[in-house]
């Protein structure tokens, strides 16, 4: 019987890829050394597999000695000689068999420095040395990379400093401190300010920064006739009151957060219980919790409070992709996922890029990476209780019970498909190389312990969750004899019912944890490869960015401590006003919402590729400002949503445009494309259909089923566009990393797997057609024609008008008036056509 066919990877490669885990990686070498090194590298990733200890063809790449022993065919390698050396002409597929024999064969790139490593000795010695007799690498002289004094005056790493405030003549830049430096920089460029936008674009360029949701027409005409000198300020404080804040200002920081529902890779399974950290977030906005208490709860809440909102917030450390890879080798992609993302959220530096070697182009050495790695390494995943502890005690107690009425069934199923399942993994390993077979049919006793290392492989591989969907229990039953399936059916039919007995489940949050307060021991890696160990780590900062002398002092947790308290020293250091980063970093986030582009344009770069600050004086005050006022988001809402330059008009001035395209000194108002979920949230709004609910579990609204593929795993329970379950916030739709929303993907949702500091605004066809086509907007737009029907009576022109004030805010000029009036009256589609029509326009899904 041929075993099923696997729908995936084949085993074979699985097995190679797993064998490259356990070899050796090459340590550091000198300059004139550095190819062979690079070598190395490539035989460990690509060959170490059939020539390491298991030596097929007697050949062993590990070392020098071993490779000029050659192969049981004699010399591999003839010195300074490529085309007579066997192992070259078998990697570029000269002679036959072409290597490597599992997966792709090497690159051209590689191929080439194979053949000029051969030209120049082809010798292996100076990796031996580097690695030493005991076949370890003396890492630790290439750990250390001093910093410069210059590298640390790069404007970055300089402690912000609040600079005078510009004097300025003009009496309208004069009053606010922002204006000042804007006008200041304005008049050096011969740049003339734009005029103050009309009140009811300030209104809707107010409401959909902040709440994300536009304006009534009531709210509008009672701000415009308002002539009181402080209307604005009061608009903006009522608008920072509305629990809709929270929402429009989550979104922002999901993105950078990589936030979503479900794990991601091959499965992508479902986190049912994601959506608390969601929460949280829109809770901490609309409560203005201070943004450095919001730091230290999301890295270490557990490590100051067991409160449930602390422990939710530490979720932050948790929403990355899962799947890529078990053990130690995915545990470090899991560790660098936190780094890479706490490192940009916070500080808006790529540390990640030094996971390998030293930062090409920052001063960030390796040694920072690893220093910062081993604050996060302690942790481990934590499934928090949200009821009191004698409901988990009581539930924990009728699920032993009933696992121990399952177990002896479970023990006699098991029984029953083993004969079935043994014939399809030998029917399995049957494709194999021979080797891999014959290590398989030998007795263990008699294994060499090459043999031992081949059977490991391929036993890891036969557990591992991706063959398990391939050899399925229908497969299994499939081989079975009548009396075998009636036995197998029964076990399973008691065990089903037995299952339905579980207790409901009780309401836990996504959260992280340490096991005690002595952490275990972690290390720098040469290259990244978990195989070259150099010194143990002690928890660190990033260097170059300390302004103290010495190493940062990390606090001793108290002998009763649960945890490591490096994740809270981190934190306080995260925070501290001494920190260059932190504060200039989350204002010109804010800074970059508010008018369309940051001071500084990589939000997440503050390095030597990233964007110099246009305004450095500014960005400074700004964030010795923001700590002044306690870190306060919304008092630096307020702060920047008062200064004249916020309420300028978003129109062209062509003198300006010629000196500055890209209005990098704030010479107009931007005017960016909404958000793709905020698109939706406002076709909800004007039809009139939006949930206002906050929080609580996410919905799902119809997906065709055409557009992804369904699996056991992953799938989308979407319901019909007609039920008002759906018709909640864009913020609380599904956010599943394989099935994406199509509106949402038309119009540039990020990927949902890497921190996203800024979105793409692309303009291409799908999204005009999925506007005019999609059919959610379609029956929204019904919904909208329903509203204004309403509202506004049977006569066309009064429906024109209130349409227009409901989705644009505004009235319809008289060429409007007319052309819109004469289309509903004679268009097929009437009032909804136009209602459709207005969903369309650009100044409906683009901020005044």
């Amino acid at each position: 019987m041929r075993a099923a066919h696997f729908r995936r990877r084949p085993l074979s490669w699985s097995l190679a890829m797993l064998a490259f885990t356990l070899m050796p990686a090459a340590p550091a070498l000198a300059q004139d050394d550095e190819r062979a090194g690079h070598v190395y590298e490539i035989f460990r990733n690509r060959c170490f597999a059939c020539h390491g200890e298991v030596r097929e063809a007697g050949l062993d790449l590990r070392t020098a000695a071993s490779l000029t022993a050659g192969s049981s065919n004699g010399p591999v390698v003839i010195a300074h000689q490529p085309q007579r050396s066997r192992l070259f002409l078998l990697v570029s597929h000269q002679q036959q068999p072409a290597m490597p024999a599992a997966g792709a064969r090497l690159s051209d790139e590689d191929v080439e420095t194979i053949r000029q490593w051969i030209e120049e000795g082809g010798s292996l010695e100076s990796v031996d040395e580097a690695m030493g007799a005991t076949g370890r690498s003396d890492l630790t002289r290439y750990e250390e990379r001093p910093i410069t004094a210059e590298e640390r005056q790069f404007w970055a790493f300089r402690p912000p400093r609040r600079a005078a405030v510009p004097a300025v003549r003009d009496a309208r830049w004069r009053r606010h401190p922002i204006d000042a430096f804007l006008y200041a920089s304005l008049r050096a460029k011969r740049l003339a300010p734009s005029p103050r936008a009309d009140r009811r674009a300030l209104i809707r360029r107010a409401y959909l920064d902040l709440l994300g949701l536009p304006p009534t027409p009531v709210e509008v005409d009672a701000f415009v006739k308002d002539a009181s000198p402080d209307a604005w300020p009061r608009l903006i404080d009522r608008l920072l009151a509305s629990p809709h804040y929270g929402e429009r200002w989550a979104r922002h920081w999901l993105d950078l957060v990589r936030y979503a529902d479900s794990g991601g890779f091959e499965f992508d399974v479902d986190r049912p219980q994601a959506w608390r950290y969601r929460d949280y977030v829109v809770n901490a906005f609309n409560s203005d919790k201070p943004y450095d208490q919001f730091i230290r709860e999301q890295i270490a809440g557990d490590e100051y409070t067991a409160s449930d909102e602390a422990m939710i917030a530490t979720g932050f450390l948790r929403l990355g992709p899962e799947g890529g890879g078990g053990g130690e080798r995915g545990r470090q992609d899991a560790l660098d996922d936190i780094v890479a993302t706490t490192t940009l959220t916070f500080m808006g530096m790529t540390v990640s890029c030094a996971r390998c070697h030293n930062h090409k182009f920052d001063p960030i050495p390796q040694k920072d990476y690893y220093r910062i790695q081993s604050v996060f390494y302690p942790t481990r995943r934590v499934e928090h209780p949200l009821v009191p502890s004698h409901v988990v005690s009581a539930h924990r107690a009728e699920t032993a019970g009933l696992e121990a009425l399952k177990k002896p069934l479970q023990a006699r199923k098991t029984a029953v498909e083993a004969p079935y399942l043994k014939q399809l993994v030998d029917a399995s390993v049957a494709e194999l190389p021979e080797y891999l077979q014959i290590a398989w049919r030998t007795p263990d006793s008699e294994r060499t312990e090459g043999q031992r290392l081949n059977v490991a492989q391929i036993e890891k591989t036969l557990t591992d969750d991706t063959l398990r969907a391939r050899i399925t229990e229908k497969d299994i039953v499939a081989l079975m004899t009548p009396d075998d399936r009636q036995q197998h059916e029964a076990l399973k039919g008691e065990i089903e019912a037995l299952d339905k007995q579980r207790p409901a489940p009780y309401a836990t949050a996504r959260a992280i944890g340490e096991a005690g307060r002595e952490p275990p021991p972690s290390f720098f890696l040469l290259r990244g490869s978990i195989d070259a160990k150099g010194s143990r780590m002690a928890p660190g900062i990033l260097t170059v960015a300390h302004d103290g002398d010495g190493d940062y002092a990390f606090p001793e947790p108290p002998p009763d401590a649960a945890s490591s308290w490096r994740r809270r020293g981190f934190a306080e250091w995260l925070v501290s006003p001494d920190n260059p980063l932190t504060a200039r970093v989350m204002v010109n986030r804010l800074w970059q919402h508010h008018f369309g582009e940051g001071i500084v344009r990589t939000p997440s770069n503050f390095g030597q590729l990233g964007d110099r600050p246009s305004h450095p004086e500014l960005l400074d005050w700004l964030a010795v400002e923001f700590i002044d006022r306690g870190w306060s988001l919304k008092a630096m809402h307020r702060l920047m949503m008062t200064s004249e330059a916020y309420q300028m008009a978003s129109r062209d001035i062509s003198a300006n445009f010629t000196i500055d395209p890209d209005n990098r000194f704030v010479w107009r108002m931007a005017r960016p494309r909404l958000e793709a979920e905020i698109i939706r949230d406002q076709i909800l709004a004007v039809a009139g259909t939006l949930d206002r609910t906050l929080g609580g579990p996410n919905v799902y609204p119809y997906i065709d089923p055409d557009l992804f593929e369904v699996s056991s795993r992953r799938n989308w329970p979407g319901k019909p566009d007609d039920d008002p379950s759906t018709w909640r916030r864009s913020l609380y739709v599904f956010s599943k990393r394989s099935i994406r929303y199509p509106l949402f993907e038309a119009f540039d949702q990020p990927n949902l797997i890497n921190s996203v500091d800024r979105r793409n605004r692309s303009t291409v066809a799908p999204q005009a057609l999925l506007l005019m086509n999609n059919a959610s907007v379609l029956f929204q737009a019904t919904k909208f024609a329903e509203r204004v029907q309403r509202e506004a009576g049977d006569d066309a022109g009064a429906q024109v008008t209130a349409a227009f004030r409901l989705a644009l805010g505004r009235d319809p000029d008289d060429v409007e008036r007319a052309a819109s009036t004469n289309f509903i009256r004679e268009s097929a589609g009437g009032l909804a056509a136009f209602c459709h029509a207005l969903f369309n326009l650009n100044e409906f899904v683009y901020r005044p």
